[in-house]
C-alpha cells in the first residue's frame, strides 16, 4: 500500500488510473489542476506523485513548476510525469526539476503500473512484498492475508490499514495520523470509521481483545504488536 497523489486534468484518464491504482490497494488523492496539486503537496505526505505536464490553474503553474517547488521545499517522494511532451529538451527540463520517471501519452496501463511498482521499490521507498508477524502474513501486491493457516478476506481499507500498521510495528499512532495515512486526504472519514475498521479486522482474525494484534493504547491511539 502506498499513498499516491495523482494530478491529471483529463477526467476520464484520471478515473481510469485511479481505478487501477486502487485495485492494487493504493490510497489515491486525485486532483485535476495545479492549484489543488500545490495545496496537496504542501499539506500532505505521499509515497509517490504521478503528475501531468500541462495543467490548468489560476497560478499558471505547469507540472514541471510544481515538481521544482516540491523538491525545493524538501519533498522526497518519487515523481512520475504523464505527458504528451516527447522532445528531449522537455524531458531534460522535467528531470532537472526533480522528476524520477517519464511516461508519454498514450500509454499502456500495464506499463504505468510497472513503473509505479519500480518507483516504489527504489531505496528511498523500498517496501517488502510479503509481511509476516507470527502466524499472520500479508502479500502486499495480491492483497492475500493468511492467519493461522487460513486465508482472511479483508476489504481494501482494512487491508491498507493492516498493511500500514504491520510496516510500522510497535509504534503508537494517534487516530488522526492513521486517518491521514490510510484514507484519502479529502475523505470525511472520522475516528468512528477508524474504530469500525479496526474492529472488523479483529473480528475477521478472531481476535476481539483490545490488546490483540492491533492494540488500543488508552488516550493515545493504536499500535501493531509484533510479538
Amino acid at each position: 500500500m502506498a499513498k499516491i497523489l495523482l494530478v491529471e486534468d483529463d477526467l476520464m484518464l484520471l478515473k481510469l488510473v485511479c481505478q487501477n491504482l486502487r485495485a492494487r490497494f493504493h490510497v489515491v488523492d486525485a486532483v485535476g489542476n495545479a492549484d489543488d496539486a500545490r495545496d496537496y503537496l504542501e499539506n500532505s505526505e505521499f509515497d509517490l506523485v504521478i503528475m501531468d505536464w500541462c495543467l490548468p490553474g489560476k497560478a499558471g503553474l505547469s507540472g514541471v513548476d510544481l515538481c521544482s517547488i516540491y523538491r525545493d521545499r524538501g519533498g522526497q517522494a518519487p515523481v512520475l510525469f504523464l505527458t504528451g511532451q516527447t522532445d528531449i529538451d522537455d524531458k531534460t527540463a522535467g528531470f532537472n526539476a526533480g522528476a524520477d520517471d517519464y511516461l508519454c501519452k498514450p500509454f499502456d496501463m500495464k506499463e504505468l503500473l510497472l513503473r509505479v511498482d519500480s518507483l516504489l521499490r527504489r531505496p528511498a521507498a523500498r517496501k517488502s512484498e510479503v509481511l509476516r508477524a507470527g502466524e499472520l502474513s500479508i502479500e502486499a501486491r495480491s492483497g492475500r492475508v493468511r492467519f493461522r493457516g487460513s486465508e482472511i478476506i479483508l476489504q481494501p481499507r482494512e487491508m491498507a490499514l493492516l498493511e500500514f500498521l504491520m510496516r510500522h510495528p510497535d509504534t503508537v499512532y494517534e487516530p488522526t495520523d492513521l486517518l491521514a495515512k490510510v484514507w484519502d486526504t479529502d475523505s470525511d472519514a472520522s475516528e468512528v470509521a477508524l474504530r469500525t475498521c479496526i474492529s472488523n479486522i479483529r473480528k475477521k482474525l478472531g481476535l476481539t481483545d483490545r490488546r490483540s494484534i492491533i492494540e488500543s493504547v488508552h488516550g493515545r491511539g493504536y499500535r501493531f504488536n509484533s510479538k
